[in-house]
């Protein structure tokens, strides 16, 4: 592929997900990501085929690069606790850097947006599976408490990750008095805060608290 095919593939890649970013998926038009990018339909025909085809690669697009990290802190060799610390920490990050988006992903999909519908699918067998691994390994090397790794990942995106999303819809829809929905969505999404929670929940998953439960 040309340098030329490759630069108008990647302007039609990154305008579209400026433009979903700000109405959806869902508002995305072959003319309209045409027409901002400054590119021909004939030139989008060439790189995706269909608009489906296109919205589905930038999906995995914008992904790419959480999944590269995370996967990435699963092999580092560290001790099971610090890569679990560290996961966490990635994909409450990527939450708080991304929470409009994924909400609006979500809502797409199910309005029937057929690429975050298949998207949304596959996350199963995509992230999760890396931090059950890693629970896991710490359950075996004594680290943390023996329980169902997912109901253990459950605990922690409850904490974590959760908040941000909820915060960001809450502040969004009036429905909280404005300063408290300020004051929780900064909670949610403060980089300190969210250590302190996740400190506090692995403190939960330890094995000593277990073991002090049990007497």
């Amino acid at each position: 592929m040309s340098p030329r095919h490759a630069s108008t593939r990647d302007r039609l890649l990154d305008t579209g997900m400026r433009l979903a970013r700000g109405a959806g998926l869902r508002a995305l038009t072959v003319r309209g990501v045409c027409e901002a990018a400054g590119a021909n339909t004939g030139s989008f025909v060439y790189h995706f085929a269909t608009r489906d085809a296109f919205v589905a690669e930038l999906i995995e697009r914008w992904y790419a690069p959480l999944m590269s990290g995370l996967t990435a802190t699963v092999d580092s060799g560290a001790a099971p606790r610090a890569r679990l610390r560290a996961l966490v920490l990635q994909l409450a990050g990527w939450a708080a850097a991304n929470s409009r988006f994924i909400t609006t992903l979500v809502l797409d999909a199910a309005a029937g947006e057929a690429a975050a519908q298949r998207f949304l699918r596959s996350l199963a067998g995509r992230h999760p599976p890396l931090i059950l691994r890693v629970l896991r390994e710490g359950q075996q090397a004594g680290e943390l408490r023996a329980a169902d790794p997912l109901h253990q990942l459950l605990f922690l995106m409850s904490a974590l990750a959760l908040p941000i999303l909820l915060t960001d819809r809450i502040a969004a829809s009036g429905l909280a008095p404005r300063v408290l929905a300020a004051t929780m969505r900064r909670f949610a999404r403060d980089r300190a805060s969210i250590e302190e929670r996740l400190d506090w929940a692995l403190a939960g998953l330890s094995r000593e608290a277990r073991d002090a439960h049990r007497h």
